[in-house]
């Protein structure tokens, strides 16, 4: 048997975790990696294979910031890579607060709530393994990875507990070429281009001091949508994810077109075929999207 046969035969025995239809990565190229290029979306679907992870439940995430790529996975991505290993063995963490009792020991934590439990001193997370005499030890101090967003201002213990069992679970298993996404805190919403709103009127910013002119500006421009962005409102209201997710779209449409990158584009102008598309689109994450933050809570 030659070598190129071997090297067949083993690529043939591996068993992949998950699969993708070619109309299911021709979705994943338009939304959840449209800024992806070509090598770097083989390497998005690579690592998503690889770990089983799945971008369509949010289990995997594409993001480019500044030409540079990167692919995350949040607490539930490590968490179902660590189920699937036979050696893995459990998870023990807890959020730490002012007044608790804790100590670490070579083999866990000796951690007791205190009487008057005070601000989130940080969180910290053992990962064990069968074949391992120690866990794996991770604490996240609350100040070097509090976020300014509202979901760690709602969930401030869940999110800090989030990002110590990310980096526990990854440490422990090796994972490598993913990011923590609650390690990172990435603010999508911080990050949006503006310019390339695809509503043709531009909604103010909120202001403390907002007059009632301005808000009667504000009610003009919502009548003054069409039907197309009036139903994609609808569906996207204050969202920043399903917001990112309808830019990576037009995004899309405007390489598929050949319109150079510097030119706007409106929902507007899209095809009807397009326009279904995107709704369909938006409305599978729409609902992906409110069960995430309902297991969240």
């Amino acid at each position: 048997m030659s070598a190129n046969s071997k090297v067949v035969d083993i690529n043939r025995k591996k068993k992949e975790l998950i699969t993708f239809t070619e109309e299911e990565l021709e979705t994943l190229r338009r939304t959840v990696a449209g800024d992806a290029s070509s090598d770097e979306f083989k390497m998005f679907i690579y690592l998503a294979k690889n770990y089983g992870l799945d971008p369509f439940n949010k289990e995997i995430f594409f993001w480019k910031k500044d030409g540079k790529p990167t692919i995350m996975t949040s607490r539930d991505g490590y968490l179902k890579i660590a189920d699937r290993h036979p050696q893995y063995d459990g998870l023990v963490s807890d959020v730490v607060r002012e007044n608790d009792k804790f100590r670490r020991k070579e083999t866990g934590i000796n951690h007791q709530y205190g009487t008057n439990r005070r601000q989130i001193v940080g969180s910290y997370a053992l990962v064990y393994r069968k074949d391992r005499s120690y866990p794996v030890y991770i604490f996240a101090p609350f100040n070097e990875y509090q976020a300014d967003s509202k979901i760690w201002e709602q969930y401030p213990s869940a999110m800090i507990l989030k990002v110590a069992e990310s980096m526990a679970l990854k440490r422990a298993f090796s994972v490598s070429g993913l990011v923590s996404r609650e390690e990172m805190a990435v603010q999508q919403q911080n990050d949006y281009n503006f310019d390339e709103i695809p509503f043709s009127q531009v909604q103010g910013k909120k202001n403390k001091g907002e007059t009632q002119e301005d808000k009667s500006l504000k009610n003009d421009q919502v009548n003054s949508l069409t039907e197309r962005e009036l139903a994609i409102k609808e569906i996207v209201g204050d969202d920043p994810k399903l917001k990112e997710d309808l830019y990576n779209y037009l995004r899309h449409v405007k390489r598929e077109k050949g319109i150079d990158s510097s030119k706007k584009i409106s929902i507007n102008s899209l095809s009807k075929e397009q326009f279904e598309q995107l709704k369909s689109i938006l409305n599978t994450f729409s609902r992906l999207s409110a069960q995430e933050r309902k297991e969240i809570s």
